[in-house]
């Protein structure tokens, strides 16, 4: 059965690209360190009375998995994967690329659809 759906645009391993649109559209996985200390600061907070340890529903609060950053149209990264199936949340998101951005020096995953590189 075919799906009725627009092909994301192709790209090669090295190439420069440009988001199509500015905001949060590229993330990363959390590294251990970063959870670690995302359950350090919501402890403090919950004995501080900033927070509470359970959300609505008394369940415990659990730490993200990702990251997000902000990326402008001015800027250039350069494609380290051109298709990737990348992990978002608990599951995958279909049709990415792995990138690199000078500006912050990170390694991120960007969907191919937010990406071109006609300038």
């Amino acid at each position: 059965m075919m799906r009725n759906r627009t092909t994301a645009p192709s790209f090669s391993k090295g190439e420069l690209v440009r988001p199509v649109t500015g905001g949060r559209v590229a993330w990363r996985r959390l590294t251990d360190t970063e959870r670690q200390a995302w359950y350090e600061q919501h402890a403090e907070d919950c004995r501080a009375g900033r927070d509470t340890w359970h959300d609505s529903a008394g369940e415990p609060r659990l730490a993200p998995n990702d990251t997000y950053f902000d990326l402008r149209t001015d800027m250039t990264l350069t494609v380290l994967r051109a298709r990737v199936s990348a992990p978002a949340g608990y599951g995958r998101v279909k049709d990415c690329c792995e990138v690199f951005c000078p500006n912050n020096g990170e390694t991120l995953y960007v969907s191919r659809h937010a990406l071109t590189n006609r300038w």
